[in-house]
């Protein structure tokens, strides 16, 4: 039974780790290369079948008819996750990511989207995706085009499932119709930049008043890397802080920054199915994201088991969430 339904990209990653990023024009020395599955949607779905377990999360996402595909599939299916809901297009080759990271564990990415561009709402109405929808109790949603976006929150309402959007690249389209999208979602995952981009500004306090102003009744989740992660409640002006994992006392290093953001996601998802409060999603969201910034890997995040046990320890080390209200807003 489907517990969790993600829609979003799935992407064959290339990444390339060097010193530093290179300026334009200039040259640099690769130190070593990996291949392996990524894409945001499968990054999520992955991340959340740690947490649930095998047989609790389907992927809607597309694929060409190549090599990559097949190893996509197969690699999706080692980890537990429902594959039926992914179409395979013909004349399509699969979605490639091209990766730079730092040894800061900072990157740049510049993504072939392929098959990826080419999910509609046509898909969304095969018996198997019909079946997901009404058995799951939570649906995220990533980079699909807008149209398959709009689709799935408009169905999700009608069964009332709750719906998690971290739109992404999305956030560039149509600000006036993403604007009133996010206002039938119950939370949407943003970063800086998209926050910027999305509410015209980057200041907390201005953004807890612009998401009121728009009329959200939902929760905004800022995801800011190093300096952790806040939960805004626009109707009541809670914030919830929740700092990055105190790395350095458990011993751990930076590698790469890859694919942080979509394990966030996965996880906060994984555990509000199960019935977590939102302050605890967010507490296991943000130590999973730390974590798999300490592996080279894009999918590096951590099983149920021993996610648990890192936040455990990392709370006798002071790794705490903080709350206070805005009143002024």
């Amino acid at each position: 039974m489907t517990s969790l339904l993600v829609c979003g990209a799935i992407n064959w990653d290339i990444s390339c780790f060097v010193e530093r990023l290179p300026v334009p024009g200039e040259e640099i020395t690769i130190k070593n290369i990996t291949r392996v599955s990524g894409g945001t949607g499968g990054n999520i779905a992955v991340a959340a079948a740690r947490i649930l377990g095998a047989k609790e999360v389907a992927l809607i996402g597309a694929l060409g008819e190549d090599d990559i595909a097949r190893h996509q599939i197969a690699a999706l299916e080692d980890e537990g996750v429902i594959t039926e809901s992914i179409v395979q297009i013909e004349g399509e080759e699969s979605g490639q990511a091209y990766i730079l990271v730092d040894q800061a564990g900072q990157n740049v990415i510049a993504s072939r989207v392929g098959a990826n561009a080419r999910l509609n709402r046509e898909h969304l109405n095969k018996a198997q995706v019909r079946q997901q929808l009404q058995e799951c109790r939570g649906i995220v949603i990533t980079d699909p085009n807008l149209e398959v976006a709009e689709e799935l929150i408009n169905l999700a309402r009608r069964r009332d499932v709750p719906v998690l959007w971290d739109p992404g690249i999305l956030i560039s389209s149509n600000q006036k119709v993403l604007q009133a999208l996010t206002r039938e979602v119950e939370v949407i995952f943003l970063n800086e930049t998209e926050a910027s981009a999305l509410l015209g500004t980057g200041e907390l306090n201005k953004n807890l008043q612009k998401l009121k102003e728009l009329g959200f009744g939902n929760h905004t989740v800022l995801k800011l890397g190093v300096e952790g992660a806040v939960m805004l409640d626009s109707a009541s002006g809670k914030v919830t802080e929740v700092p990055a994992l105190p790395l350095k006392k458990l011993r751990l290093n930076v590698i790469s920054t890859v694919g942080c953001g979509d394990v966030f996601a996965g996880v906060f998802a994984a555990y509000h199915v199960t019935g977590s409060s939102l302050e605890q999603s967010l507490i296991m969201a943000s130590v999973a994201a730390g974590l798999n910034a300490t592996r080279p890997e894009t999918r590096g995040s951590p099983n149920r088991t021993n996610l648990e046990a890192v936040v455990n320890h990392s709370q006798k080390l002071g790794f705490v969430l903080w709350e206070r209200k805005l009143s002024k807003i």
